[in-house]
């Protein structure tokens, strides 16, 4: 593992852009519908401590770039879910992740909007909520607004946790 970062860190060095619009693509992939429940966000805080530990890119940078990348995944699962509706719960994906679907739509019954921030923080379930909520008939401007919040604490609590592997390793 310690090879991987540090060719990875070599890597960023010398594409600072690149690296930028990793963890966006990072941030995207652990939140979106299906490819979320096998990205793990731990890739995430790792290559984003890397980052920052070797004086890459800013924290503001790095935290942006990973919000970005989740609340694009957020609206797409949540638009996804609104568009295709009823036809996402019978889907085969859909049938072979039933006990986390299941889950999901129990937690989204018991609280409502919070789901939307408490989703957001959630991982085993972070890729699902949107698209649940899409699906259940949520609305689009109240699922927009409380994503951007969502969306904020999780990057705050990002940034603590590249803070605190700074901290260790720094």
């Amino acid at each position: 593992m310690m090879g991987y970062t540090q060719e990875f860190a070599a890597w960023a060095s010398k594409n600072p852009d690149f690296a930028l619009v990793g963890l966006a693509l990072l941030g995207f992939a652990e939140a979106c519908p299906g490819i979320g429940l096998l990205v793990s966000g731990a890739v995430l805080l790792s290559l984003a401590s890397v980052i920052y530990v070797q004086g890459l890119l800013t924290l503001p940078e790095i935290v942006l770039a990973a919000m970005v990348g989740a609340f694009l995944a957020d609206q797409f699962g949540f638009h996804l879910g609104r568009s295709l509706g009823d036809r996402v719960l019978q889907s085969r994906w859909a049938q072979t992740k039933a006990s986390a679907v299941a889950r999901a739509q129990n937690f989204l019954i018991r609280f409502g909007a919070y789901a939307v921030l408490l989703g957001r923080l959630l991982t085993m379930i972070r890729s699902l909520v949107p698209m649940l909520l899409g699906v259940s008939g949520f609305s689009p401007w109240t699922f927009l607004w409380l994503d951007l919040l969502a969306c904020s604490i999780w990057g705050a609590g990002l940034a603590g946790l590249v803070l605190g592997a700074d901290a260790l390793f720094g």
